[in-house]
């Protein structure tokens, strides 16, 4: 049997925001649910860990009618629960047709920990999986646990803890997001990234030349913020805002104050790119070759 672990969906994000909204049920009709379909097992079950609404005190009608579309279409293909978090104290998931974990519940000797309990209390199976908030040295002490939390944005995987992290990247947020698969008889997990979704990135340019290495493609599916020296404002103004005109950023801002770190985050965010790029071509030696460049880069500097 597998354990199916999604986290933070947050649908109605941004005051409902239909773009944010396209975006995430594309991510569940084109690339979520075709996954399930392919590689679910019979037995297995899909776990939400919380946070099903990014707030439940203004839930678009439209967007829930969508949710509860969408939980049902995923139940019929296999048993779907809905762990209860931070913004289901509502109890908002009773209108929807879908189970609900409320209070501590162990499935196929794996315990579910609603955020409403203390976690401490019921540590007593080998698999944790809860949407509380808890310091990681708390639960390093249980180092024969295996612990699966929600609640954060932010994939993280230290020793026997995984933060699973949401499943699309929202703004000042890391960009690795994705979800679990969970064995319940070997214990092995497996994560799955999001390369489809959009994700947000900012790029540092000081020299008009460099605009020549942005691909218009990537920046079209992404939200993308480009930061520009205003050194560059001068005779070759014009040109600049030609040479601009065929990308569509999410901002342009224009600085003077570019420092070193600054400097930094366009050689991390070229680095995601250029690797997203590779990742596309399944080409294992290539993919192999860019990493040992990285790291070698990172060693020098």
């Amino acid at each position: 049997m597998k354990i199916w672990l999604i986290n933070n969906t947050k649908f109605g994000y941004k005051n409902n925001s239909k773009e944010w909204s396209k975006n995430m049920f594309d991510y569940f009709n084109n690339i979520f649910i075709p996954f399930i379909e392919k590689n679910q097992k019979s037995g297995d079950i899909l776990v939400h860990l919380g946070n099903l609404f990014h707030s439940t005190e203004n839930v678009n009608i439209s967007i829930l009618l969508q949710v509860n579309e969408l939980l049902n279409k995923l139940n019929k293909i296999l048993p779907v629960y809905i762990l209860h978090g931070t913004n289901e104290s509502s109890n908002i998931t009773n209108i929807l047709n879908i189970e609900s974990i409320t209070e501590t519940k162990q499935i196929n000797n794996i315990l579910f920990v609603p955020h409403t309990q203390n976690i401490l209390k019921h540590i007593n199976s080998d698999v944790v999986i809860t949407n509380s908030k808890i310091d990681n040295s708390i639960l390093e002490k249980y180092s024969d646990k295996l612990f699966f939390i929600g609640h954060y944005d932010n994939k993280e995987e230290i020793n026997n803890i995984i933060k699973i992290g949401a499943l699309y990247q929202f703004e000042d947020t890391d960009n690795d997001k994705g979800f679990y698969i969970l064995d319940t008889v070997s214990k092995k997990y497996k994560y799955i990234k999001n390369n489809y979704s959009p994700q947000f990135f900012k790029i540092i340019i000081t020299d008009i030349s460099q605009i020549d290495n942005i691909d218009s493609d990537y920046v079209d599916k992404n939200n993308v913020d480009l930061i520009i020296d205003k050194s560059m404002i001068t005779d070759k103004n014009i040109k600049l805002d030609v040479l601009l005109s065929k990308f569509n950023f999410k901002s342009i801002t224009y600085t003077n104050d570019i420092q070193k770190e600054q400097m930094n985050d366009i050689s991390f965010n070229m680095e995601d790119i250029i690797r997203d790029r590779i990742e596309k071509t399944n080409n294992a030696d290539l993919i192999k070759e860019f990493e040992n460049i990285i790291n070698i880069y990172k060693e020098k500097y």
